[in-house]
C-alpha cells in the first residue's frame, strides 16, 4: 500500500511541476542596476536628451567634439550620481559593486584611466559591429558617477572618446553634482 500511494504522488507532483507555467527569467539592465542605487545609496538618476548636451559642449575643449560625435548615435543618456561622505569607507566597494554587476550582465571594459584625481572605467555592452551601450563609471572624491549612453554606437567613435586626451570630455561632471 505504501508503494502505491508513494507512485500516485510522485505522479500528482510530477503532473502539477509540468503544469506550472514558468514565469520568464527578467533580463537585467544596466538601468536596473543603477534604479538599484537610488534607495540603497541615496542617489539621484536622471535622464537627459542627448541633443541637449551636444548643444552645451564647447568644440574647441579637448575631447567635446569627439563627445558631440558620440551623442549623435546616442538615443537614451541617463546619470547616475552617488554622492560620498566623507565619513563613509564604501565609495570603494561602490565602484567596484557596480563593476561586477555590470561584468555580469556581459559588459566587457574598453579602458580604464586614473588621473591622479579620478579613477575613470568605460564599459560596453557589444552587438555585432556597434555598441548598444556604453557606460563611463568616475569616481573621485566627491561623487561616484556611471553615465549611460545607449543607441547603436559605432566601436570608432567610442575609441576616439576613450583616448587619454579626449576622455575628460565625459568626466567634467561636477556641475550635475547636487
Amino acid at each position: 500500500m505504501l508503494g502505491k500511494t508513494s507512485v500516485v504522488s510522485l505522479i500528482l507532483i510530477s503532473l502539477s511541476l509540468l503544469s506550472c507555467k514558468r514565469e520568464k527569467a527578467k533580463n537585467i539592465t544596466s538601468s536596473d542596476i543603477f534604479s538599484s542605487y537610488c534607495t540603497s545609496h541615496k542617489a539621484s538618476l536622471f535622464k537627459v536628451p542627448p541633443g541637449m548636451v551636444s548643444l552645451f559642449l564647447d568644440e574647441s575643449k579637448k575631447g567635446n567634439k569627439e563627445l558631440k560625435d558620440l551623442l549623435s548615435d546616442v538615443s537614451e543618456l541617463s546619470f547616475l550620481i552617488i554622492n560620498k561622505n566623507i565619513k563613509d569607507k564604501k565609495e570603494c566597494i561602490t565602484y567596484n559593486e557596480i563593476n561586477e554587476r555590470l561584468d555580469i550582465i556581459n559588459f566587457s571594459d574598453v579602458a580604464q584611466i586614473n588621473t591622479g584625481k579620478e579613477i575613470i572605467r568605460v564599459k560596453v555592452d557589444k552587438e555585432r559591429r556597434h555598441f548598444s551601450e556604453l557606460v563611463v563609471i568616475v569616481s573621485n572624491h566627491d561623487a561616484l558617477y556611471c553615465i549611460s549612453f545607449k543607441g547603436k554606437i559605432p566601436s570608432k567613435k567610442v575609441i576616439n572618446l576613450v583616448k587619454p586626451e579626449n576622455v575628460g570630455a565625459v568626466t567634467n561632471l561636477d556641475r550635475f553634482k547636487q
